[in-house]
């Protein structure tokens, strides 16, 4: 059920900057905890109730899954560029934006960003590219970030093997009318961005509307590996959004809620190239993305309490349209009298829409069981061009080869119903066990590939499970224990498109292919008590069907008419993945201080059909260690926040014929500085800064990410009057 509609936030969460999520240095576990102390009161994240992780509304100190979750204050006291930025430190979560600056993505516990689900209040976000949704949605306009850590599938659609990322915007304010404006300025990359809402409740209505818009030159960055001028070129970007919010509170009880959002994000970014990537016979390699543009429009119903036994309602529907417009350019020298340019250009169309029904019953007094319905519409149409021109010194000159356009609509329809039950079957236990079955339809409407023009449509079914535990039989403690399962179908364009980008060979589509799944084990632990806040947790997951690319002539799945050297995505890959995730913090009774660490320790072996490596891009170690400091000056609420970020060496492996190469990156850590403050009743002024890179170093935190800023600050400044 949606818990940013019915707004059910029992205890609402007060939590300093710098939420806990840090460098594990000894005894790394799970999950990110946060305190704050304000004269008498102590509260902490473990006390916040959400509905993410059961669809129930749950403690985080109770739920059995590994949930993380980033508030309004934590929000509100950062300058964050993108809502990547806000999870960048939980543990097991790592962001990613390839080489395009303004697309952020989140990989969690080593999975690719497209084995993540994205939500936004509760309703998912599809992208169907080979890369993952990146999340773009304004900062500015949002309540709360949920984050599910490991499979959750069950509950929440068919791309959560990595986990699930749920984005809850914000609603009406309290009064008839309220504004609200801020601004941030980012030296790293000589950028702003600025917002702007109006909001308020009128007797049943209450209302939102917001705007912002940012701007990103080129990022700065140390001189040494990958710049000798301090600038990383092709590192800038600029979006903007507009944001609507319509709720209606009616019946005898005021327990009907009826709400309507609307949102359009704008983006268009520059792309980065590795120079380690420009080696022979490579010349040169870029991407251009002058376009992405979502519309969204969602419904909502919720309703509560209608009798001892319905205890609530959910029904959501929505329709979204992105529009993206790629371009990739490459350049081969593979003979020193010869040079090969590729251009391959793609214009694209995603609509999606969908809707889930729920109902919570709460048929005996030991049980609380859900039941729903979910349909899910992915439509993909897309027209590919793609010319390659040679010049030769010998013996004849320039040739131009223009294939021609292609033209593909896919679909996919993913019908499923789901249910749990929550058993509470002796003193101080709880066992949540829960069910979907996933009905998968995908079609080819329309192909210029004389391979796949007769095509029949494929289905698919898939019953996944999960089953939970947790004990809280000791004082201030909870035990817990889960089993999930992950499911993640192919994407339109691995089933249905063929493609050149990023390589000179042609990629060709397989509409043969199998959904990736996994299972997932974890046992974890809660503690929190007299200033002690305790999150940890150990897990494995073993995954398969991983989709990758081999040659047609090894791979033994092409359709007739593709060529021996051409490539097609197979299912062929696995992957096992364990590790261990902890967040921790002391209040030093009688101080403002509060001392935190957190982060993850992770192996993940990928095993592929001619070999296995632990060389999988993941940092064994990686998180954020520090101190808070939070007090009252002068009536203002001031804190700050110094801290560290750090993760150790890389290694990635990988095969190119009969050739294994391994790439590199060095271990690293930042020194980092935030204070701030807030001023007048409600908050109404609050004012951040933060210094990051403070001693300048040179990094890069993945093989998937762009390098890290150097020295530089960020200000941000909000007002609501």
């Amino acid at each position: 059920m949606n818990h940013a509609i019915m707004g059910r936030e029992k205890h609402p969460p007060r939590c300093a900057s710098g939420r806990a999520l840090a460098l594990a240095f000894s005894l790394p576990l799970a999950g990110a905890a946060f305190a704050q102390e304000t004269g008498t009161q102590h509260a902490t994240w473990l006390d916040t109730i959400t509905v993410t992780g059961t669809r129930t509304e749950t403690s985080v100190m109770n739920n059995p899954a590994s949930v993380s979750v980033i508030d309004r204050e934590q929000i509100e006291r950062q300058a964050p560029e993108s809502i990547a930025e806000l999870v960048r430190d939980v543990p097991g979560v790592e962001v990613v934006d390839a080489s395009a600056p303004g697309m952020k993505r989140l990989r969690i516990r080593g999975e690719s960003s497209h084995r993540v689900t994205i939500l936004v209040d509760g309703q998912e976000i599809t992208d169907h590219s080979d890369y993952g949704t990146p999340i773009l949605v304004d900062p500015a306009n949002v309540e709360r970030i949920d984050v599910i850590r490991g499979p959750a599938s069950v509950l929440y659609g068919a791309k959560a093997i990595g986990g699930v990322v749920n984005i809850i915007t914000k609603r009406g304010a309290p009064r008839p009318i309220q504004l609200e404006t801020g601004g941030s300025y980012y030296s790293g990359t000589r950028g702003w961005q600025g917002w702007a809402a109006v909001s308020g409740t009128v007797g049943d209505f209450d209302y939102r509307l917001s705007g912002s818009a940012d701007r990103h030159h080129d990022r700065e960055v140390p001189n040494g590996r990958y710049t000798q001028d301090g600038r990383l070129d092709g590192s800038s970007y600029r979006d903007s959004d507009v944001a609507l919010h319509l709720g209606y509170t009616f019946g005898q009880n005021r327990n009907h809620y009826l709400a309507l959002k609307a949102e359009q994000h704008i983006l268009s970014t520059d792309s980065w190239t590795d120079p380690d990537y420009l080696q022979d016979p490579i010349r040169d390699f870029r991407i251009e993305l002058p376009k992405r543009d979502l519309r969204k429009v969602g419904l909502y119903y919720d309703a509560k309490d209608l009798s001892p036994v319905v205890r609530k309602i959910h029904v959501d529907a929505y329709r979204q349209t992105v529009d993206r417009l790629f371009e990739n350019r490459v350049e081969v020298q593979p003979t020193s009298f010869m040079n090969v340019k590729n251009t391959a250009t793609s214009d694209d169309r995603n609509l999606n829409y969908g809707g889930t029904a729920q109902i919570d019953l709460a048929l005996h007094p030991d049980h609380y069981t859900i039941a729903g319905v979910q349909y899910l519409m992915d439509d993909l149409d897309t027209s590919k061009n793609s010319i390659t021109t040679t010049y030769r010194t010998i013996p004849s000159p320039t040739t131009t080869v223009k294939v021609s356009p292609t033209q593909t609509r896919a679909s996919i329809q993913t019908a499923s119903v789901f249910a749990q039950d929550e058993w509470s079957f002796a003193r101080d236990f709880k066992l949540t066990a829960g069910l979907r079955y996933y009905h998968v339809r995908s079609t080819l409407d329309e192909t210029t590939s004389a391979a796949l023009a007769d095509q029949d449509d494929g289905t698919t079914n898939r019953l996944v499970k999960s089953l939970g535990l947790t004990w809280s039989g000791l004082r201030h403690t909870t035990l817990r224990a889960l089993y999930s399962e992950g499911y993640t179908m192919p994407t339109l364009a691995q089933m249905y498109t063929d493609t050149t980008a990023g390589s000179s060979n042609l990629t060709r589509a397989n509409p043969g292919l199998k959904p990736e799944t996994s299972q997932n084990y974890e046992l974890g632990a809660r503690y929190q008590n007299a200033g002690v806040v305790l999150d940890a947790a150990v897990f494995y997951t073993q995954a398969k069907d991983y989709i990758g690319t081999a040659p047609c002539a090894s791979a033994g799945t092409c359709p007739a008419g593709y060529a021996a050297s051409d490539r097609t995505y197979v299912n062929a890959d696995r992957a096992d993945t364990h590790g261990v995730e902890l967040a921790a913090e002391y209040t030093l009774p009688g101080t403002g201080f509060t001392p935190y660490v957190s982060g993850a320790w992770m192996q993940r072996e990928l095993k592929y059909a001619a070999y296995s490596t632990r060389n999988s891009g993941v940092p064994a170690f990686s998180g954020r260690a520090g101190v808070r400091y939070d007090t009252a000056l002068y009536g203002a609420d001031v804190w700050a926040d110094l801290f560290v970020r750090a993760a150790t060496p890389i290694k990635e492996t990988t095969l190119d014929g009969t050739a294994f190469t391994t790439e590199r990156l060095p271990g690293w850590g930042t020194l980092n500085l935030a204070f701030g403050g807030t001023h007048g009743k409600d908050r109404k002024v609050q004012v951040g800064v933060q210094f990051n890179n403070i001693l300048d170093k040179e990094y890069r935190s993945s093989l998937n990410t762009l390098p890290g800023t150097g020295r530089s600050v960020e200000v941000t400044l909000r007002t609501t009057f």
